[in-house]
């Protein structure tokens, strides 16, 4: 269960630094910046399975030699001092203090703490996670509370058991990261997704990985990854495997390498009666006929598509076989009324049948067909709505 948007137990970890940093000891040449540096790397990346092991052994490596005891010591103690839910509302309250103004620093900077610039970076994130506790209900309060203690016992030595749970959660949210970057890739709203949401051994990470690497036209990269990401799935099909690199050479612009790994994925589905296969072979015949601009060919393969989406009930592939319908009469020269009923016959399925995210391929579409037929100006327009439908 995800407690808090933005809070999570590496960043309290993180917080508590920056509260410990604050305190008058003797730091010598370590800087704020390097304790966050080092909790950052591991534990706090967005997408990265928190490494507690590897960070407890760093930071026994970093002496604070005015107290004789590592920041390590240091941290699970003020981690430790906070032993029930009224206390975790005071840290809060205590941190909350320790960003000012830039004048009212100035002011106060013989005091007994450091005091942080609310517009610094480490200012802005103390704020971000105040703002993030107040908005928390009792009971999440109480579940971040528990993870608070989790990572006191893991800082502290001695929490193998809190620390696979804490593992296993950074884990889980990782995963979350790496389906919402997929989500969006493969809607069209982003082209490349960050590497450091990759999770390294997991398998649907290669996947995003394929997919950034077809968004940046990088071939090689995404025939790899894709090989990865089926030879990780137990439950992959060589059919699947076959229809993805066709997928991706088309993307790429390897229209007879694409043929090829289509022809052989459609032999396979065949021998193994996988008509779903065969659908989506059929969807990606047509795209291809279509950039090859053989507009009786593809007119016919949308058809084919149409007739085995109803077949099998599948929404998508029935609303862009009536897309892919439209832009073949377009491509061989339909007469504007004819066009003009196809392409208006296709927004009705993509809106009767719910499948918003075919928005962007229709306004293409539509944009396409009054470009055609003399609305240059609406075409323009379409256009627009079309990019706003894909980054939605």
């Amino acid at each position: 269960m995800v407690f808090s948007a933005y809070l999570s137990a590496p960043k309290l970890v993180l917080l508590a630094g920056v509260d410990l940093y604050s305190r008058r000891y003797d730091w010598g040449p370590l800087a704020l910046s390097d304790i966050a540096q080092l909790l950052v790397r591991h534990v706090c990346l967005a997408g990265r399975v928190a490494e507690w092991s590897q960070l407890r052994r760093e930071l026994d490596l970093v002496l604070v030699s005015s107290e004789g005891r590592t920041l390590r010591q240091l941290l699970g103690q003020r981690l430790k001092q906070l032993q029930s839910v009224d206390e975790l509302h005071r840290f809060f309250d205590d941190v909350r203090q320790l960003v000012v103004e830039a004048e009212e620093a100035r002011v106060r900077a013989d005091g007994d703490s450091m005091l942080l610039d609310s517009e610094s970076v480490f200012g802005i994130f103390v704020r971000r996670c105040c703002l993030a506790f107040d908005q928390l209900e009792f009971h999440q309060i109480s579940g971040l509370f528990f993870e608070w203690q989790q990572a006191a016992e893991i800082i502290g030595g001695r929490g193998e058991a809190a620390e696979e749970r804490l593992v296993q959660r950074s884990r889980v949210e990782a995963e979350e990261v790496v389906e919402q970057q997929i989500a969006q890739l493969e809607g069209g709203a982003v082209t490349k997704a960050a590497r450091q949401d990759y999770i390294s051994g997991h398998g649907r990470s290669h996947y995003l990985a394929y997919l950034s690497d077809v968004g940046s036209g990088e071939s090689e990269r995404a025939s790899a990854e894709l090989r990865r990401f089926f030879d990780s799935d137990s439950r992959s099909t060589h059919q699947n495997a076959l229809l993805h690199l066709a997928g991706m050479r088309a993307q790429v612009g390897m229209s007879s390498g694409a043929r090829l790994a289509l022809a052989e994925a459609t032999h396979v589905a065949r021998d193994s009666q996988d008509h779903a296969c065969l659908m989506y072979a059929q969807c990606w015949e047509t795209r291809l006929l279509l950039d090859g601009r053989s507009a009786l060919a593809a007119q016919q393969a949308a058809s084919a598509l149409v007739a085995k989406a109803a077949a099998l009930g599948s929404r998508d592939m029935l609303a862009a076989g009536s897309i892919y319908a439209a832009d073949a009469l377009l491509l061989g020269g339909a007469s504007p009324q004819r066009a003009f009923e196809a392409v208006v016959a296709a927004r009705a399925l993509v809106v009767e049948l719910g499948v918003s995210r075919l928005s962007s391929d229709w306004w293409q579409c539509s944009a396409r067909a009054w470009a055609q037929h003399g609305g240059v100006r609406v075409g323009e327009l379409h256009n627009l709505l079309c990019v706003h439908y894909k980054t939605k």
